[in-house]
């Protein structure tokens, strides 16, 4: 059986640009990032016009090397319908994405939290012991940072929003957004993977997984 193709080759006639995506490189309009110094993705899908009636779709993706560098890859329909064109072509786009950067992304930080290290997404500290984030008691008083473990933590995706929970303390709670905060989509892909075969409780104990 032949391995499925994910390289992508396109150019979007709404914003005029050139996409490349492989194994080596992502290149728009002749700017390239190489895969391995890619540090991390956001993307989304945005209604624009009247919100019960929108005249159209946005869809954006955006990748950054570790040096800083930024790519934007963005595209437009006419109209809004339940399946378009442009549909199509990002999750031709995602799929290329998902292959070469995103999944590289999601096990760097793996390997991350099996060696007992932390990293960060906008300002929630992840580690493999749990989250770390800031929060108030009451609305006027001071931010602290509240520790959650894994054990009394949940999370959920809700309209493109990846919502991390404490089970016990309804204070301790943070909003990620898919669209603006990089790697918060990598963040819910490595949950999903994490609550699986009580990988999260192996990593709680010190274990590799």
């Amino acid at each position: 059986m032949n391995n499925h193709n994910f390289d992508v080759d396109i150019q979007l006639p709404s914003s005029n640009q050139k996409v490349k995506i492989n194994k080596d490189f992502i290149e728009v309009n002749n700017k390239k990032i190489m895969c391995n110094n890619i540090e991390a993705i956001k993307y989304g899908v945005s209604m624009v016009g009247n919100k019960k009636k929108p005249s159209s779709k946005n869809y954006i993706i955006e990748i950054k090397s570790n040096n800083g560098e930024q790519l934007s890859i963005n595209f437009s329909s006419n109209t809004v319908q339940p399946i378009l064109a442009e549909d199509h072509t990002y999750y031709y786009i995602m799929a290329g994405l998902w292959q070469y950067a995103k999944k590289q992304l999601v096990n760097k930080l793996v390997e991350t939290l099996n060696q007992a290290q932390s990293f960060k997404v906008a300002d929630v500290e992840v580690n493999n012991t749990g989250f770390a984030m800031p929060y108030k008691n009451w609305f006027w008083g001071k931010t602290k940072i509240g520790n959650i473990t894994w054990a009394d933590s949940d999370y959920y995706l809700e309209k493109g929003i990846l919502h991390l929970n404490s089970k016990t303390n309804g204070k301790m709670k943070a909003k990620l957004s898919i669209h603006n905060d990089w790697n918060a989509v990598v963040l819910n892909t490595l949950l999903h993977y994490l609550w699986q075969d009580n990988r999260k409780e192996k990593l709680a104990k010190g274990e590799v997984i």
